[in-house]
């Protein structure tokens, strides 16, 4: 390390440099650029960054088995990877190179974890120059760096969660008030007033209460028995249009209804089940929706018996951006799910064609402040 640079100044330094790049998340396009940062400020013999499964970039002095895409190799960086904690390697036997007869030049390392929201994403390694020593100040020199990074990749996950949120709200209003939706429904009002007036001035005021749910959001949290009702109002709504043709069951744990998750959660699986599965369906169709608490993990479920998915749509069905048409996007619902939650958290969906679709939610347990839930039933069925 140049004799003008100090831990301090370096992580500085490589602070304001790796900024943009790690705005951008963690991948191997932007571990390469902030692993060439790294090297060329701290001038350690080599740099490596990786993800919680294999190396994204690797610059400087190193062997074959150092090189990005493949698995992570080291008990080390495993260690680091699980308890979150700086790792550090002074022997070369803790490497474990697989190549034989291998002339690796490293010696040591510091092995400091990459964290966002206090979870481990994956690890900034720094190999120094002295060979078989780790001195003081690389490792708080990896430290200072692990933080930076860490810090700046915090800020991109809540910037994006800002993001999917804003585009979640905006289709979500298109999806629940888009001109056809309104449309059919006041035709609907417009047909039972003929028949029936009580019944029109009841759906008309279920449609102002639907109206108004859809405009009032707040935060990015919503509780259960509040998107219950949203819900509800939304199946009165299409039970008013289709009649016999829908039938829907809401079986909520009242424990649960205290319950609080991310805002179009639930919704977005409901219009996805009555728009795309039932609707389509000749004759009735039936929907289930519950919730339930598990342990410290609330489970939505969303099932219908409808046209069921197509094998080869299904595999797509949760990528990033499919099924942008379908209501708010299935797809939508399970990335935030996951940013926020991690990989356990995101949607199931199993599907048959011709027999119905399942999807599935797993939450961590959180609860409201205060609530009025004990109102609610245990089911409700139409």
């Amino acid at each position: 390390m140049a004799d003008a640079w100090t831990p301090l100044t370096a992580s500085l330094q490589i602070s304001r440099e790796v900024a943009p790049y790690a705005r951008l998340g963690l991948n191997e396009e932007t571990a390469e650029r902030i692993a060439g940062i790294v090297y060329r400020i701290a001038e350690p013999q080599a740099v490596a960054i990786t993800d919680t499964e294999r190396i994204l970039a690797y610059v400087g002095q190193g062997c074959p088995w150092m090189r990005p895409g493949l698995p992570v190799q080291t008990d080390a960086t495993r260690r680091a990877l699980r308890s979150g904690e700086i790792s550090v390697v002074r022997d070369k036997q803790e490497l474990e190179c697989p190549v034989a007869g291998c002339p690796c030049p490293i010696r040591a390392a510091v092995i400091a974890p990459l964290k966002v929201q206090g979870a481990v994403v994956g690890t900034v390694k720094l190999y120094p120059r002295e060979l078989g020593q780790v001195p003081a100040f690389a490792m708080r020199l990896a430290v200072g760096i692990s933080e930076l990074v860490s810090l700046h990749l915090e800020l991109a996950e809540a910037e994006r969660q800002r993001e999917l949120l804003a585009q979640a709200r905006l289709e979500a209003l298109q999806a629940q008030i888009r001109p056809h939706f309104l449309f059919n429904t006041l035709n609907t009002i417009i047909a039972t007033s003929r028949k029936d007036p009580g019944a029109a001035r009841n759906l008309l005021v279920e449609l102002a209460a639907f109206l108004r749910h859809s405009f009032t959001y707040h935060g990015d949290r919503v509780r259960l028995v509040d998107e219950i009702d949203f819900v509800d109002l939304y199946l009165k709504l299409q039970k008013a249009r289709y009649g016999d043709r829908l039938k829907f069951v809401v079986r909520v744990d009242p424990a649960a209804l205290s319950a609080v998750l991310p805002v179009l959660t639930l919704q977005p699986l409901v219009e996805n089940a009555v728009v795309h599965g039932l609707v389509p369906k000749e004759g009735p169709g039936r929907l289930v929706v519950g919730a339930r608490r598990r342990g410290d993990t609330l489970r939505i479920v969303v099932l219908d018996d409808g046209v069921g998915i197509a094998p080869e749509v299904l595999p797509r069905l949760l990528e990033r951006g499919y099924g942008s048409g379908m209501g708010l996007g299935l797809s939508n619902v399970h990335e935030r799910l996951v940013s926020l939650f991690g990989p356990a958290a995101g949607l199931r969906v199993m599907s048959r064609p011709g027999r119905g679709t399942l999807v599935t939610a797993r939450i961590p347990w959180t609860v409201a402040e205060t609530g009025q839930e004990a109102q609610h039933a245990q089911g409700t069925h139409r």
